[in-house]
């Protein structure tokens, strides 16, 4: 959903396809993006849940998260914990995506857990039409 180049557009519309779901989901950079959010909330954490969670909605929603959005974002990160300590291979392709190298003093596992969950933040209406 984007204009042509033909005409000058003072502000682009917003727009939600499913097609921008899947590059904001799939693409190399998206999911480089995350891993590096996740990488600076694992970093700041000092192995608190909650500081890196606070971390990861300063730096992409610009605010503190309510208590539901606590819930439901500990336990995405639950579920995605449990996969990557059972399947190690796939977090470790997961934290190779892009460009940049993850930090190899953090868990993979961990990591790419934290990348998924960052993932799912930077796919959130509210950070792609702010």
């Amino acid at each position: 959903n984007a204009p042509s180049r033909e005409v000058c557009t003072v502000r682009r519309e917003r727009t939600n396809t499913p097609l921008q779901a899947l590059v904001t989901m799939n693409d190399p950079q998206f999911v480089e993006a995350a891993r590096t959010l996740a990488q600076g909330a694992l970093q700041r954490a000092e192995g608190t849940e909650s500081v890196a969670l606070a971390y990861v909605a300063t730096r992409a929603l610009c605010r503190p998260l309510k208590p539901r959005e606590i819930a439901i974002l500990k336990s995405s990160l639950a579920d995605h914990l449990v996969y990557y300590k059972e399947n190690p291979a796939d977090a470790n392709a997961l934290i190779k995506v892009g460009e940049s190298k993850a930090d190899p003093n953090l868990d993979p596992r961990q990591l790419a857990a934290w990348t998924m969950l960052c993932n799912q933040v930077l796919n959130l209406d509210e950070v792609l039409n702010k």
